[in-house]
């Protein structure tokens, strides 16, 4: 319904602001200030745009503005008072956010009605209400220890099930409990903490000890375990396929700031191999992106996000495509950067999941990482690093049954566990290496061969 908000607010008019009440033409906001030039509303009802809602001032030196919500969720916003965000000083409802302030919060019932604090029906939008659960889990590395929530689908000690990780504050999903007791996911969402102190500032082996932690303490299907993330969790959730892509099944991410639309008209017109040399050229961890070749990758996005613009899913999407990776865009021309759009994403994440399970024997094997501290196994290939400080590099192509091409770099030894059906280890094997050999042996029974190198 499209309100004339000059004439529906004139009718207000002589009232004080208060908190968001419930009036016949929908949900009422103010704000007084007789000092303002201007007063817009930005929240999850309109993708946390900054100039798309203005309140309207009344001769009364109140703001004012009606909006119509669909009911059953919880709405985070602020008012943006002549450029400076503020929460509702009306309204002591708050929502922590991601940046470790606060929005205020509204929460509107089935039937559309404000929800007061001491409304026992605010108890459906509680993790208690939504049959989510609190738990820890230790990092040893790091020696702290980090919240997370998680949900158990009905079955969960009958059988290994499916999870997905979601990070960056996916509580804040309204239907992220649904799907996951609707497909049997055990779904894990880890406390903000991880991704913006661990995760994003590159210590990364944070996710594998949350991988150990959560495979000791539930039955979890190795095969079927997938990523996903919002925001600066499409990031992490980026970065984590990026340094893990033998440990994960596929991964969904939405809105995230990949800082790759600076390369949206140099890589257009590119051929693969030109887009790997490309790829290669850049710093980590961009030049990670060759790692995804082989992980099924779902990538969304708001065509009216303006938080994060739409070409950083746009370049990672052609990029991931030209490498010949599973990939698939899913774009939203009228969605903001707001939990809504990732409510109206999850049906698409959970089938892009359920088509895919982990690749543990690819035929190609194209790995860098800037440190090769993190781990020393990636799909068929185990290596140790020469200096655990620097980067690595493993890539294995097979060219033919009998021959294996290898390129390393910062390696001291691999050890090679490929399929017979790629390649045959026996003494007709022909292995080309960049770097010379000091010793390879065949082990023709195992199908393995053990590559020294001299350092």
């Amino acid at each position: 319904m499209t309100i004339n908000q000059k004439s529906a607010v004139k009718v207000y008019e002589g009232r004080w602001a208060t908190k968001p009440e419930k009036v016949k033409e929908g949900i009422l906001f103010s704000y007084y200030s007789p000092y303002a030039r201007e007063v817009y509303i930005s929240g999850d009802f309109n993708g946390w745009k900054q100039g798309a809602t203005p309140l309207i001032k009344g001769n009364d030196d109140v703001w004012r503005l009606i909006m119509t919500l669909p009911s059953g969720r919880w709405y985070d916003y602020k008012f943006i008072v002549d450029g400076k965000w503020i929460t509702d000083p009306n309204n002591p409802d708050l929502n922590p956010d991601t940046a470790g302030d606060a929005n205020s919060v509204i929460y509107l019932g089935k039937s559309g009605e404000l929800l007061a604090g001491d409304d026992p029906g605010r108890h459906v939008f509680s993790p208690e209400g939504r049959n989510i659960r609190r738990g820890r889990f230790e990092s040893p590395k790091y020696s702290r220890s980090f919240e997370f929530f998680y949900i158990l689908p009905e079955g969960q000690d009958k059988s290994n099930l499916p999870v997905i990780i979601c990070l960056n504050n996916y509580i804040k999903s309204q239907r992220i409990h649904e799907y996951c007791k609707k497909y049997g996911y055990i779904g894990i969402m880890p406390s903000p903490e991880l991704g913006r102190d661990y995760l994003r500032l590159g210590k990364v082996d944070t996710f594998s000890e949350l991988l150990d932690y959560l495979k000791n303490s539930f039955k979890i299907d190795d095969d079927r375990i997938y990523v996903t993330g919002m925001s600066n969790g499409g990031l992490e959730a980026m970065l984590v396929s990026m340094y893990y892509p033998d440990l994960i099944a596929a991964s969904g991410l939405v809105f995230g700031p990949y800082r790759l639309r600076y390369y949206k008209k140099r890589i257009k017109d590119m051929n693969p191999p030109e887009l790997r040399n490309f790829i290669n050229s850049l710093d980590f961890p961009e030049k990670m992106i060759a790692n995804l070749e082989n992980l099924p990758l779902y990538i969304s996005h708001g065509g009216d996000d303006e938080a994060v613009p739409v070409d950083d899913a746009i370049v990672l999407h052609e990029m991931t495509e030209k490498l010949g990776g599973p990939a698939k865009f899913k774009y939203y021309p009228e969605e903001g950067h707001t939990w809504l759009m990732v409510d109206k994403d999850l049906p698409e994440i959970f089938d892009w999941f359920g088509r895919h399970t982990r690749v543990r024997f690819p035929k190609y094997i194209h790995y860098t990482a800037p440190s090769g501290i993190f781990k020393n196994t990636i799909y068929w290939a185990e290596f140790t690093a020469a200096d655990i400080r620097g980067p690595v590099k493993v890539f294995v192509e097979p060219a033919g049954k009998y021959i294996l091409k290898v390129e390393i770099e910062n390696i001291s030894k691999l050890i090679l566990k490929p399929l017979r059906e790629f390649v045959k280890i026996s003494d007709k094997l022909k292995i080309e290496t960049n770097i010379e050999a000091s010793n390879i042996d065949f082990d023709k029974v195992a199908n393995e061969a053990v590559i020294t190198f001299g350092c």
